[in-house]
Formats: C-alpha cells, sequence, structure tokens
C-alpha cells in the first residue's frame, strides 16, 4: 500500500482550471480512484459538461457557483458537490479570490462530454 505524499506531487496548469494537483491516481497504483486538488482562479467559468461516473468536488477553501440544469448553487468550503452520471454541470469562480476543492471520482480516466 503506497503512501502518498501530496507535497511532492506536481502542480500542473489545466484549461479549464488554473492549476491541478493529481494526488491519486493510475501512476499512483489505483485502479478506479483518482483524487485531484484543484485551484479555480477568480473570474474562471469552466465548460457545461457530464460525466458517466459520480464526481464529487470537497470545497476546501473559498466558494464556487455550481450550474445544475436551471439551478444555480453557491457552495462554499465545507461543502460538497456531487454531480451524478450523466448531470450538466458547470463550475463558475465569480469571487476576487480562488477557490481550492478536491475532485474525486471512481475511474482511472473521466470522461466528458461538452455541452457548449
Amino acid at each position: 500500500m503506497p503512501i502518498i505524499n501530496h507535497n511532492s506531487q506536481p502542480v500542473l496548469q489545466s484549461d479549464e482550471f488554473s492549476s491541478l494537483r493529481p494526488l491519486v491516481t493510475k501512476d499512483h497504483g489505483a485502479a478506479s480512484l483518482t483524487i485531484q486538488e484543484i485551484t479555480i482562479k477568480p473570474g474562471m467559468e469552466g465548460r457545461l459538461q457530464t460525466h458517466p461516473v459520480d464526481v464529487a468536488f470537497m470545497m476546501l477553501e473559498g466558494s464556487l457557483q455550481m450550474i445544475v440544469g436551471n439551478e444555480v448553487r453557491t457552495v462554499r468550503s465545507g461543502n460538497t458537490l456531487l454531480a451524478p452520471p450523466g448531470t450538466p454541470y458547470k463550475l463558475v469562480n465569480n469571487t476576487w479570490v480562488p477557490a481550492r476543492l478536491l475532485m474525486i471520482f471512481p475511474s482511472a480516466q473521466l470522461e466528458k462530454k461538452l455541452l457548449e
């Protein structure tokens, strides 16, 4: 059973997020689990998308708006957003501070379908 030092994991730049740090991935030996630390800069807006698996976003710092269908919810640290399989959603940071969260899904690779 590997012990993964989060501080030694590389911070990657992403098109959709301002940064992404892989914490648990297939490269660490996981067969069906991925956990990534994501930071979303102020003013960043993701694209409307769906996934074939559950995706959980555990808010660590800041707040985000999650748009699900016609519903808009503001979520702050201490809460978890859940996007069930096939549910269209989009994340928006319309604040002046970065939002930091964990993205967790039961797969080694996340398939997504962009809707916009």
